[in-house]
């Protein structure tokens, strides 16, 4: 008898096809564990969220994980910490970036060459049997608290009574008072100056010391360096000191620095989204961290290194079918068993961590710590390569500040970069850019697209603060919801956490440092700076596509390719759009961008970040533009949940918020940045 199919069953027969075809070493979502009470709109649709942290010397970052098709490509705040810290810096959400990096460290390494991950786990066995032996080891770990690492250390202690641990991140050095504008930022991206009590042997600049005089004497046998910052590019003596030691040394890192090249062997280690840990953050919590993805390179993470030379030197294997690794039973002893383990990861956080203690001030000219590369660890990233810098107007390399008034400076060069000067006034002394390992970075990573001598940098125009004028908003009409934006630009500090997140939302992709000379950039959200009469910063102002009631847009485009719906979105129909660039013409606050190229595609080629399938990805000859994140708004029509635009999310002052402006008018706002006849959505207000 002949057996008939539906077609239901004949595509369902598919999909379990399918899902068989996929690479399912990289898949961990199977293992990993929701949120119960997540926001609804982040659960829309394929998106699953996870729960995890990324590890940082001021406190641990909790966040979410939003994953499609079993793999991660946004990072979102935690809602259960937004009491602690509200928002997701510009670097935290540039991070996922590192997960898809080509340039990932993808193969261990001895004395330069390409060396077996058999060897390595030799080299562990024969070190951890040498530290029953009175083996001389040394350990320079990253800042911050960790659970797991605090109890490898003191397991380490009872294997080896000699060890000797050191801790060592510019994060947690104290900070210069600046100028204001720089020290909101600097809070906002890095967290406020303050250290962990780890009780170590030594901390800081002291650690790089007496690490650096250790080595000379010949007084260790085996040294690890697990610290994400890079020491050998920020002290050339501790650098001569690992090239000429006789003593073994070992670098973990997720991209080959100046210590990798400096140590004889080099581990790939993974990124924060492919490992387990519990790390303590600013307010007395324990921030946990699951992987929600398996690594995509064979890597380690810390706490498997320790783990090893603890139990005899035992690695666990590479591209397994599961997640699990000593790592989460270190994690779960940390928390005190299983069920405690699965109720934090639901949240992300568990109360009981020690809280850090604030830094004094350090001394006026110290150098400084950029807000979005912060030493120089993130040069590499092509997010945050293209954002335009907010205080000195620039993109693709970080600025000097140097005085207002006094001496020039003549010829201030770092290596061979030139980096930008911005002159502040009523800045007394000039500062270093930020630290000597800037120039270190700049080498290693090689930015695409930049030329080796006097690179022309792309820079963003800045306005004349006006005399702002305050009116009363009209009201809106028609049934609800009638959709705008109510964004307060005197609480904005111009940290680009909002640019990142609609970038990481939108498939926006980069074009490249050419491109964006050329004023070719694709942002929909960019940080306009607003001087007053001395050069000084007076207000940033963010600023995308207006969804104006009589749009001039709309008028001129031939094809009705940008259209206006009943909800009050100025909306774009991808597919009819012939890229007259008339709407680019006629909109007043040049909200619109241009696909020159198929960026999307090459974008796709260098960071091979999967897109997010809610959001059409654009293709050459194309116009685009912010939408208030329509995907979002739709999918909470199902849900029943307020919508929470991408840049209102991510926005750690709470400047901005999508409304339903017939529940909840705007009231008053500020009309010098409005044009006229256009009626504007989104509306400016100032406190």
């Amino acid at each position: 008898m002949a057996v008939s199919s539906t077609r239901r069953q004949f595509l369902a027969g598919l999909g379990a096809l399918a899902a068989l075809a996929l690479p399912a070493c990289r898949r961990a979502q199977q293992y990993a564990v929701e949120p119960e009470d997540c926001p609804e709109w982040v659960r829309a649709g394929e998106a699953t969220a996870f729960a995890t942290s990324m590890p940082w010397a001021s406190g641990a970052v909790p966040l979410l994980a939003l994953c499609h098709g079993g793999l991660p490509t946004s990072l979102v705040p935690n809602p259960h910490a937004a009491a602690c810290r509200p928002g997701l810096p510009a670097l935290v959400q540039a991070a996922l970036l590192d997960v898809y990096d080509p340039g990932r460290e993808r193969v261990a390494r001895f004395n330069g060459g390409e060396f077996p991950l058999e060897g390595v786990r030799g080299a562990l066995r024969g070190w951890s049997q040498a530290l029953r032996e009175g083996l001389r080891l040394a350990l320079l770990l990253p800042g911050g608290h960790s659970a797991v690492r605090q109890a490898q250390v003191e397991a380490l202690r009872g294997v080896s009574p000699g060890l000797r641990c050191y801790s060592w991140d510019p994060v947690e050095e104290p900070r210069p008072e600046v100028f204001p504008e720089l020290e909101r930022q600097q809070v906002a991206a890095l967290g406020a100056a303050v250290r962990f009590s780890n009780g170590y042997a030594a901390t800081g600049e002291r650690a790089l010391v007496v690490l650096t005089d250790l080595l000379r004497r010949g007084e260790l046998d085996l040294l690890l360096v697990m610290t994400p910052a890079d020491p050998a590019a920020h002290s050339p003596t501790f650098a001569e000191a690992l090239r000429v030691t006789e003593a073994a040394t070992l670098r973990c890192c997720l991209r080959r620095d100046v210590t990798a090249d400096c140590c004889q062997y080099t581990v790939p280690q993974t990124h924060f989204l492919e490992e387990w840990g519990a790390d303590a953050d600013a307010c007395g919590c324990w921030c946990l961290r699951q992987p929600v993805m398996l690594p995509l390179v064979p890597a380690f993470s810390e706490a498997e290194l320790l783990d090893a030379l603890i139990h005899g030197g035992d690695l666990p294997a590479v591209g397994g079918a599961t997640p699990f690794s000593p790592a989460r039973d270190w994690v779960a002893r940390a928390l005190g068993g299983g069920e405690a383990l699965e109720r934090g990861l639901r949240r992300g956080l568990v109360p009981g961590a020690p809280r850090p203690v604030a830094l004094p001030v350090a001394a006026a000219g110290t150098p400084y710590l950029h807000p979005l590369v912060v030493d120089g660890r993130f040069l590499h990233n092509a997010w945050l390569r293209e954002v335009f810098d907010s205080l000195s107007g620039c993109a693709g390399l970080p600025p000097v500040f140097v005085p207002g008034e006094g001496a020039e400076l003549g010829g201030w060069r770092v290596s061979r970069w030139h980096l930008p000067c911005v002159r502040v006034p009523g800045l007394s002394h000039g500062l270093l850019p930020m630290l000597p390992g800037v120039a270190a970075a700049m080498s290693v990573s090689q930015m695409p697209g930049q030329p080796a001598e006097a690179p022309a940098l792309p820079v963003q125009r800045s306005c004349e603060a006006p005399e702002l004028v305050e009116q009363a908003c009209a009201p809106v009409q028609g049934a609800s919801p009638q959709w705008g934006m109510r964004i307060d630009f005197g609480a904005c500090i111009g940290c680009h956490a909002c640019t990142v997140a609609c970038r990481a939302e939108n498939n926006i992709p980069t074009v490249g440092a050419e491109e964006q000379r050329r004023g070719r950039d694709l942002q929909w959200l960019r940080i306009d700076r607003y001087l007053d009469r001395t050069g000084r910063v007076c207000f940033f102002l963010p600023s995308a596509c207006r969804q104006c009631e009589q749009a001039p847009c709309e008028s001129v485009c031939p094809v009705n390719a940008t259209v206006h719906t009943a909800a009050g979105l100025n909306a774009m129909v991808y597919p009819r759009c012939w890229g007259t660039r008339y709407c680019a013409a006629a909109c007043p606050y040049q909200a619109r961008t241009f696909n020159f190229y198929d960026y999307a595609r090459e974008a796709y080629h260098e960071q091979k970040l999967p897109p997010n399938p809610a959001v059409t990805v654009r293709s050459r000859g194309v116009m685009e533009k912010c939408t208030y994140c329509v995907q979002r708004i739709n999918a909470a029509k199902v849900s029943g949940e307020r919508p929470q635009a991408a840049c209102e999310q991510a926005c750690p002052v709470g400047a901005i918020r999508l409304l339903d402006l017939v529940r909840e008018p705007i009231g008053r706002a500020v009309v010098n940045f409005d044009a006229a006849q256009t009626r504007p959505r989104t509306r400016y207000v100032r406190g």
